[in-house]
């Protein structure tokens, strides 16, 4: 803010020589002026300040016997100056600061991240459809209510934040199969419970009642451990329930199913070169495409490539623009070969692997096969992981039972 205080003050940049330049810095620190980026410079120094301690600097050039000479003029003051004589120049970049401000009172932007189970494009669509659309103020968007309504949404996120930088909203979001890392200490009653069928084979218990042991079987949906701890007497009765956060760590055998097949002849695209561009600029509600007439081709690709305007990495503004290209191509009648085949498959499922072990998962079986018949390549079976499958689920506690009326009466005029 002060940086931008000062340019719209003005300052200069000054060069001081002579018998006493030093005496010259010392009278300015005297009368405290503020100097900054001082250093010396041909026989003198060299420095910057604000444009209205110039007229002092005249009596103290005549005190110290030096010389000084305006390097260079910065700030609001001298642009106007400059451009004094092209107004609609400056009525321009005003009137273009005034819109650039008044955008950033607005959401043009919403960007969704850490999905797995859902896709980024499949929450994005539900907060513009029913809760923040594009364009509505920030003054109205009240991010713990939006993240209160994405948990009702869609079930298995167990952790949201959403949060405004610039002109964009951020999503950021957990999904349930990642874990119960999400416990937090603002985390109310609840149990935790399994989010898939599979066996327990390793469980650490922080705080609640452990209901499973390893190397039960569990169904979806099974209480693991219960957020209820109940408090016993020498008799086994219960004297006292208290309702906790349950925490902890299950790790859970699960099986997942694969299959996955696909032709052993295949068309593979051969580019002739020939291509044709089209544009389409985006402002607000506003589209206009601008292309030339389309040339017919037989076969081709569209390539799409989006462009929104935007003052850094977060304040996006109401203008796009896409970029649209055609690719022409000619199909040619290919076969793979059983070799060929058969790494394609296997390139196939260790993309699955792959997306399992970015989930934490630790792959304990592969009885996947790989097999061609009447032309069509086919991989089937299972994949067996130790995954935790454990996440919270709110807990409803009980409201305790009424005081008996009666009884209540008759102690009254008893006492009476």
């Amino acid at each position: 803010m002060g940086k931008i205080r000062t340019w719209a003050k003005g300052y200069i940049e000054i060069h001081v020589w002579g018998s006493r330049p030093e005496r010259f810095l010392s009278l300015l620190n005297h009368k405290q002026i503020h100097i900054w980026e001082v250093e010396p410079y041909e026989g003198g120094y060299r420095f910057k300040l604000e444009r209205c301690h110039v007229r002092e600097l005249d009596t103290m050039r005549k005190k110290t016997g030096c010389n000084i000479k305006v390097l260079n003029k910065y700030g609001l003051p001298f642009f106007l100056f400059r451009y004094r004589k092209r107004k609609f120049f400056v009525l321009g970049l005003l009137l273009c600061g005034i819109l650039i401000y008044v955008c950033s009172l607005f959401i043009w932007d919403i960007n969704v991240g850490g999905t797995y189970f859902y896709t980024d494009e499949q929450i994005k669509t539900r907060i513009e459809e029913a809760y923040v659309t594009v364009g509505q103020r920030k003054s109205q968007v009240d991010c713990n209510w939006l993240e209160e309504q994405l948990r009702q949404d869609f079930p298995e996120i167990s952790w949201v934040s959403c949060d405004i930088i610039g002109t964009q909203l951020n999503v950021e979001i957990k999904e349930t199969l990642e874990g119960t890392e999400t416990i937090n200490e603002d985390t109310g009653p609840q149990d935790i419970v399994a989010a898939k069928d599979g066996v327990v084979v390793e469980m650490i218990t922080r705080s609640g009642t452990p209901v499973v042991k390893i190397g039960q079987s569990i169904a979806k949906g099974d209480i693991l451990i219960s957020g209820v701890i109940n408090i016993y007497d020498d008799f086994d009765e219960v004297i006292e329930t208290d309702y906790v956060a349950a925490d902890g760590d299950i790790i859970g055998e699960t099986v997942y199913q694969y299959e996955d097949s696909f032709e052993m002849q295949y068309y593979e695209k051969e580019y002739t070169g020939n291509h044709q561009s089209a544009f389409t600029i985006e402002i607000m509600n506003w589209v206009q495409d601008i292309h030339l007439p389309w040339k017919e081709f037989s076969n081709y690709d569209v390539v799409e490539e989006n462009h929104k305007l935007r003052l850094g990495h977060t304040y996006y503004l109401p203008v796009s623009f896409t970029v649209k290209e055609r690719r022409e191509y000619t199909p040619v009648l290919c076969t793979y070969t059983e070799e060929e085949a058969k790494e394609r498959a296997q390139s196939r499922l260790q993309r699955f692997l792959d997306t399992l072990s970015e989930k934490e998962v630790e792959i304990m079986e592969n009885n996947v096969t790989i097999e061609i018949r009447d032309g069509v390549c086919y991989a089937a079976g299972n994949v067996v992981v130790w995954e935790r499958i454990g996440y919270g689920r709110p807990l409803s506690i009980p409201e305790p039972p009424a005081p008996d009326a009666e009884t209540g009466s008759g102690e009254s005029q008893e006492s009476l």
